[in-house]
């Protein structure tokens, strides 16, 4: 009979979370149809950016392997509503949430309409399922902090991030034979036919998307973990020096395929490298992370 009502009042909560699924649709129609275009296209997905799509798609990820743990949580709301201080926190979310939905339209701002959206469900959850707001309350701000790496970078730090990656890569390039030098944040690279090239640098280029959808791989993952601190937190730095390296030999091979055979190699290359080089790197990072700190909390 226990098991009965359980499973009563995980369904009730199903139907609850659906509910608040399908409201979101009328609301944000627009987010879920650039989705799933970006999701099935790779030439728009690479020209606006795969981040906000990767970061979704580890947030799914984390939600399938703690499904267990949700659904118990789920089982405990559904046994009665009541008022508690995540109630207020879900209609700040809420009200948040609309408010930018209001103000902020436009087709160039894709990864904060996705915020808004992810916004608007926490809130719901937050007001419906307090329980289970403990559990997705710690993902949902791990997905603030680091989704908003990239927007962060570009609006307030774009010429400092950019003269600085500059500033490193051109002596690499320099060491390796390429004749570039440095116009601010621009390289200029002489071709064989005597003609410049001329690349030029912003934060985007120095991979700050990569930062953060590290951080919330990071992140999620020390969510579930057994992880000492201090070890994780040199993990962590290891696995952000890499990226930076890796950031340093995407922009070394871009030069090199422009040197040696045009620009045009050099923008398929541009295009298509990224996501070889980081898919690799986050599923190594992941595999030995997973490795090095053993099983997942109970």
């Amino acid at each position: 009979m226990g098991r009965v009502n359980a499973q009563a009042r995980l369904g009730r909560a199903a139907a609850i979370a659906s509910l608040f699924l399908v409201s979101s649709l009328p609301l944000f129609s627009d987010v879920y149809f650039r989705a799933l275009a970006l999701a099935t296209d790779f030439d728009l997905l690479s020209s606006s950016g795969a981040y906000p799509l990767a970061m979704l798609l580890f947030l799914l990820i984390w939600l399938l392997v703690n499904r267990g743990e949700i659904a118990h949580a789920l089982s405990k709301d559904a046994s009665g509503f009541r008022t508690t201080w995540y109630s207020a926190l879900g209609l700040t979310l809420l009200g948040a949430s609309l408010a930018g939905r209001a103000l902020l339209k436009g087709p160039g701002l894709f990864a904060l309409q996705l915020f808004l959206l992810l916004c608007f469900l926490q809130g719901c959850a937050s007001i419906a399922f307090p329980e289970t707001s403990k559990i997705t309350l710690k993902a949902f701000a791990i997905y603030v902090a680091s989704a908003s790496i990239p927007f962060t970078a570009s609006t307030f730090f774009d010429r400092p991030i950019s003269l600085g990656f500059a500033g490193a890569v051109v002596p690499l390039l320099k060491a390796v034979g390429y004749p570039v030098e440095r116009s601010a944040s621009t390289i200029l690279l002489e071709l064989p036919s005597g003609k410049v090239s001329s690349l030029v640098i912003d934060s985007a280029c120095a991979g700050t998307a990569s930062y953060g959808i590290f951080l919330l791989l990071d992140g999620l993952m020390a969510l579930d973990l057994r992880a000492e601190r201090r070890k994780a937190a040199l993990f962590t730095l290891a696995g952000l020096a890499t990226i930076f390296v890796l950031n340093l030999l995407r922009v070394a091979a871009i030069v090199h395929a422009v040197y040696n055979y045009g620009e045009l190699a050099g923008h398929h290359v541009h295009l298509y490298l990224g996501y070889v080089l980081f898919t690799s790197f986050y599923l190594a990072y992941a595999l030995l992370f997973a490795r090095s700190f053993g099983q997942r909390h109970p």
